[in-house]
């Protein structure tokens, strides 16, 4: 048995807080809200291409072979007093082929939109500030759940720690039953159950090892490591000394306002949403561009590519457009902006009142689990001193096995709730950390 543990230590996997946080960072769910960044940023180079000048270079090769054809044709006349002239008639064209070689380039540069360009730009770069808020909301979302998954395995851990615990003392006092009634000094039946207490004692202890194991694969995968992984949280920084008092509401709202990157993405997208706005606007204002052609054309391939002085053709000037109707698209197009801003708007207020709902339902929950901290490291003393007292009357033959198992009960008991609410304290802690955006997140890759 002594090896079997043995094996499972030395192929177990520590891990410490740390470690957690900076793997839950770069784990799936972040690098799919991360690719959503690098997406809004391309878009934002397409908005900006509209700016450059446009240059395209085209060239064609074609052969025509034309058939004999019957159509009208031209034909000459001479008048008997010698004036000449032409008349339309029906006849046959003779059959041609013929080739023909072009090469050309077209430049363009857009001079004026009604400010549609630069305020595309604009709501670009908006939602592009808007993605990195969101992908950092999504680090600290995720970081978060590390540290959630992270504290579920340690108590895991320290759960079977205590119930072995349980374990140990059981079996001695299976041991002291024993030899009370070896001694004629208590019944068989204190002697029994206590072994049964024993028994109860140790299933509960190999029940908890399948909690410890469905802990290290919900943390493993949450990391992006195997499922299979034996996965051993080591104890947090945090957990060595007492718990620190909450922050107090105003400034955790306060920084919360500030820092939380869920409302820094919302303003964002307020702003992207008012130049909607503009960019819907344009579309009443004409366009103009300046264009300049150059194409070089003829019936074979050496006179067009191999002798530049021939066949050149350049053409330039300026291209004015006005859309004066366009069926109420554009007034379409305007409301609807007006509306997505209105939109964006109302999601930016309720997420406000919604995230300082949060930092004081959080900061509550840690003020209550600190009180409750304390209550219990009291109450664990209690239970100490009380099995004290029930195993000094047990061995003095003034208590029973049943008084000694109560105060057993009430000791584990005791000691699972003082892990339990020290371990609650550290993760409601991290929970407002979140809402108030204190988690940095890294740098964007």
């Amino acid at each position: 048995m002594s090896e079997l543990i043995l094996a499972a230590v030395l192929a177990s996997t520590p891990i410490t807080l740390e470690q957690v946080r900076e793997l839950s960072r770069q784990n799936t769910p972040e690098r799919l809200q991360e690719l959503q960044y690098l997406i809004a940023t391309e878009q934002g180079r397409t908005a900006a291409s509209s700016i450059y000048p446009q240059l395209t270079v085209s060239g064609d090769a074609n052969r025509t072979i034309s058939g004999t054809q019957r159509a009208f044709v031209v034909i000459p006349f001479v008048n008997s007093d010698g004036t000449t002239g032409f008349v339309n008639a029906l006849g046959d064209q003779r059959g041609f082929n013929r080739n023909n070689f072009s090469v050309a380039a077209s430049l363009s540069q857009l001079l004026f939109d009604g400010g549609k360009w630069w305020n595309q730009i604009a709501q670009a770069g908006a939602l592009e500030e808007a993605a990195i808020g969101q992908t950092k909301e999504q680090r600290s979302t995720s970081e978060y759940e590390g540290v959630r998954r992270f504290y579920a395995l340690y108590l895991a851990q320290r759960t079977l720690d205590v119930l072995k615990a349980t374990v140990i003392r059981s079996g001695e006092q299976v041991d002291r039953a024993s030899a009370l009634f070896e001694a004629g000094r208590s019944p068989k039946s204190d002697v029994i159950a206590a072994e049964v207490n024993l028994g109860n004692d140790r299933i509960n202890a190999i029940l908890q090892t399948s909690i410890v194991g469905s802990s290290q694969s919900d943390l493993a995968v949450w990391i992006a490591h195997s499922g299979a992984e034996d996965l051993v949280a080591v104890e947090p920084q945090a957990l060595r000394a007492g718990p620190g008092a909450a922050p107090k509401l105003e400034d955790a709202v306060k920084t919360a306002r500030e820092k939380r990157p869920l409302l820094k993405a919302l303003e964002q997208q307020q702003r992207a949403s008012d130049l909607g706005v503009a960019v819907a606007r344009g579309g009443y204002w004409p366009t103009l561009a300046a264009q300049a052609n150059y194409i070089r054309q003829g019936p074979d391939f050496g006179t067009v590519f191999s002798d530049p002085t021939r066949q050149n053709t350049i053409n330039f000037g300026l291209h004015l457009s006005w859309n004066i109707f366009s069926g109420f698209a554009t007034s379409a197009a305007v409301k609807t902006a007006l509306y997505n801003r209105s939109t964006a708007e109302l999601n930016l207020q309720q997420a406000t009142y919604e995230v300082e709902g949060d930092v004081r339902r959080y900061l509550r929950a840690l003020e209550a689990q600190v009180d409750a901290t304390t209550v219990a490291q009291a109450n664990l003393k209690s239970a100490r001193d009380n099995l004290n007292l029930a195993q000094e009357r047990f061995k003095a033959g003034a208590g029973s096995t049943l008084e000694v198992r109560d105060a057993q009960l009430k000791l584990t008991q005791a000691e699972l709730t003082a892990i339990q609410n020290r371990i609650t304290v550290e993760t409601a802690r991290a929970n407002l950390e979140r809402v108030m955006g204190l988690y940095e997140g890294g740098e964007m890759r």
